[in-house]
């Protein structure tokens, strides 16, 4: 069987990548984005009418897994550091006073460090391909 052949996915397949990554990745960029929101306006300004910073926290990291999912970088656990970089450089931008009076800042910041952070990522799992062909090659 040719490398082409085993690669090419059938429409069936196709539709479930593609309608993974709307309910997983989209809903999950959004659960992730709206709890972390609702765990800093509950921590920065004490308000009383948003859920629990106890509750909202972890339905971040959920929101984060089911992007994972949703790209299909299930099992890669690094790849949650890019996901969970915007809304860590969100919470840090809202400690810096100058950004309130900028509109760049929580845009620029928040790309920023998933950025660089997914290119730290992708480093660490070139390393780890590589490591492992070396050792197929030593084990021949």
């Amino acid at each position: 069987m040719s490398v082409d052949h085993a690669s090419r996915k059938t429409v069936g397949q196709k539709a479930w990548i593609a309608a993974r990554f709307v309910l997983f990745g989209f809903i999950g960029f959004w659960v992730m984005l709206g709890f972390t929101v609702e765990f800093a306006l509950r921590v920065f300004e004490h308000g009383s009418h948003c859920i629990s910073r106890f509750l909202s926290l972890p339905l971040a990291l959920v929101g984060a897994v089911m992007m994972l999912y949703g790209v299909g970088e299930w099992g890669r656990w690094a790849y949650l550091w890019v996901f969970l970089s915007i809304p860590i450089s969100l919470c840090l931008l809202m400690l810096e006073p100058v950004a309130g009076n900028s509109k760049e800042f929580p845009v620029i910041v928040p790309a920023l460090a998933a950025f660089f952070t997914y290119a730290c990522v992708k480093i660490y799992y070139g390393f780890g391909v590589l490591e492992e062909t070396v050792e197929d090659d030593r084990t021949l």
